[in-house]
């Protein structure tokens, strides 16, 4: 498989759109298009933010591994034992934040948490 039908299989199986995916990677629309088509390969900071945000290797993003390592599932290997997907009934935006989550620093999570936490204690 080529890296642009990796990228292209890849975010169709997590239901978002090329601009949902510009917009966690912060960079134009047509810049992630080029990357799609071929036109051009993602830098490796790219190729490690898509392996945060997809929670799986390069390797599998770029089509190389047949199958991810089992420590990093993907959306697509999480499937609950009833063959329902918890994640399918996120909203894209759930869905949007969740993949921006995973591209922060581990100082910058540690932070939303405390964030989140707060926030909750407060409800």
């Amino acid at each position: 498989m080529t890296v642009p039908e990796s990228l292209r299989r890849i975010r169709k199986a997590h239901k978002l759109t090329q601009q949902d995916i510009a917009n966690v990677l912060g960079v134009d629309r047509t810049t992630y298009t080029l990357y799609e088509t071929g036109s051009t390969n993602p830098p490796i900071e790219t190729l490690e933010k898509l392996s945060n945000m997809y929670n799986a290797t390069i390797g599998y993003i770029l089509g190389t591994e047949e199958n991810n390592h089992p420590e990093r599932l993907g959306k697509a290997d999480m499937v609950a034992e009833d063959n329902v997907d918890p994640i399918a009934y996120l909203s894209k935006d759930e869905r949007r934040l969740l993949l921006s989550y995973r591209v922060l620093s581990e100082q910058k999570k540690e932070q939303l948490r405390q964030q989140i936490a707060e926030a909750l204690k407060e409800e």
